[in-house]
């Protein structure tokens, strides 16, 4: 049986017959595939002759910790952090951070320690939910089935497919949320002003008898640690991009010696860039990687940074490498086996080669870290210690705010990528302005984007203009139009 390596919430499970796809009838997948998956072999691999002696001379000829690694999640598979195991014995540097879920997941441990899922159980027997800053139909459709015959309230910026297939929507002014958790608390009017609402009282009616989904969207502005804090003080049981590792045995768990945040790289102190699994160029805020640097990347397109390359590194593709997959939605865990050849090199044979050419010691073997890693279903424990509001001093102006989500036929820069811009009441060419920088872009109406909104999708090449300090991404920013 074969898992989705895609960054998603679902992780389908299935079969291959030539170039196509056959889901699984069970469990989560429940029949059916996304847009990406049915379409994948449309989107071809880049695989160019590659030599790992080239490799191992720039490692070599370069001064390990002026070595950067930075590692994506263009695939999610947990065996891909082998390769974590030989640059931590390099003594490379590490680019610490998330281009994600961070800055929430930050505001969620320090409430309660850890970033728990709910079990899909507990999601079948709820009679309400509310979904907050979450398009499940478009980011993660296998939950549906779960949502029927519930009441469903969604909370969001913009009008969704999510929203037109709920019993109630609360539009809300983009980076509002923690105020609308906070009138929820406090049921104080003045934070409920701040949102744009005039009442949520179907919203207060089932509040205390729901369970909340919440999505990234709650969390992409400069204070979304605050914002998840906030939420998860309304004492609801709640579940955000939950601990995908909770429950599971970790062999590559590592404290590297040398580390950065991954956006406030000191490029002074690099020589040389490894990336795997990632196009920080496209999917990372305002990243850039100076002209004097050498770059390695470990990967499987011919994308923006694949093109910035020194040296590419083709991996195989994942129906041909075992692999072990969990999900940050629920607690099934599902093997990845491997049914045919691929071009390229695996994670774990390209890290056992490092090994070998450095003559390191304490690999294990494949099956081994497997074995180790592999239970069919994570136990989960989440907690029901009362957590205590805090009022956090948090400052909003009316503006024009950027804001960005996923694409049904897009995952990031992966797949086919809409790169227009939208917005409520234009149509045509334009210049962003952010504090950050500009960029020319062609916007199209959608009537369903609020006024104060300028809408992308990720991959759309707009995190450009986008800025982002310390360990965490955030994806919000205040913009100028200047019309043409």
């Amino acid at each position: 049986m074969l898992v989705c390596p895609l960054d998603c919430w679902d992780i389908c499970q299935m079969t291959k017959e030539g170039d196509k796809f056959i889901p699984y009838k069970g469990n989560i997948t429940n029949g059916f595939l996304c847009n990406k998956l049915n379409n994948y072999f449309k989107y071809k691999k880049y695989n160019p002759k590659f030599n790992l002696d080239e490799v191992e001379a720039l490692f070599k000829s370069t001064q390990s910790n002026r070595i950067l690694y930075i590692k994506g999640s263009g695939n999610l598979g947990i065996m891909q952090n082998v390769v974590k195991l030989f640059f931590e014995k390099l003594g490379a540097t590490f680019a610490i951070g998330s281009s994600c879920d961070g800055k929430g997941e930050e505001g969620i441990i320090k409430a309660i320690g850890d970033t728990p899922i709910l079990s899909i159980e507990d999601i079948k027997q709820a009679k309400n939910i509310i979904i907050w800053g979450r398009n499940p139909y478009v980011t993660n459709t296998h939950l549906i089935p779960f949502l029927k015959d519930k009441k469903i309230i969604t909370i969001d910026v913009r009008y969704t497919k999510t929203a037109k297939n709920s019993d109630v929507f609360y539009q809300i002014k983009p980076n509002t949320d923690i105020f609308l958790a906070k009138y929820l608390i406090t049921k104080n009017k003045k934070y409920l002003e701040i949102t744009g609402l005039d009442e949520v009282d179907e919203l207060e009616e089932i509040i205390d008898n729901s369970i909340i989904l919440l999505g990234l969207g709650v969390a992409k502005n400069e204070y979304g640690d605050k914002t998840t804090h906030t939420i998860y003080a309304l004492n609801r049981p709640t579940a955000f991009l939950g601990n995908s590792m909770a429950g599971l045995n970790n062999p590559f768990k590592i404290t590297p010696k040398n580390s950065m945040p991954l956006f406030e790289i000191e490029w002074d102190k690099i020589d040389l860039v490894f990336i795997q699994g990632a196009n920080p160029l496209i999917s990372l805020p305002n990243f850039k990687i100076p002209s004097n640097k050498k770059v390695i990347v470990f990967g499987k397109y011919l994308d923006e940074t694949a093109k910035r390359a020194n040296i590419f590194i083709p991996t195989k593709d994942f129906y041909a490498k075992n692999d072990i997959r969990s999900s940050y939605f629920h607690e099934f865990v599902y093997k990845n086996e491997a049914i045919q050849d691929d071009y390229g090199i695996s994670e774990y044979k390209f890290t056992k080669e490092m090994y070998k050419r450095f003559n390191f010691e304490g690999l294990l073997e494949e099956k081994e870290y497997i074995n180790i890693i592999y239970k069919p279903k994570r136990e989960i424990k989440y907690s029901n210690e009362f957590i205590k509001f805090i009022d956090f001093d948090v400052k909003y102006k009316d503006d024009i705010y950027l804001v960005t989500a996923k694409n049904r036929t897009s995952l990031n820069s992966q797949f086919k990528v809409d790169r227009f811009i939208y917005m409520n009441d234009y149509e045509g060419q334009a210049t962003l302005k952010t504090k950050v920088g500009s960029m020319e872009v062609e916007i199209k109406k959608d009537k369903t984007i609020p006024k104060n909104v300028v809408f992308a999708y990720s991959g759309s090449g707009i995190n450009k203009i986008i800025s982002s300090k310390g360990y965490n991404a955030t994806y919000s920013e205040k913009v100028e139009v200047c019309k043409k």
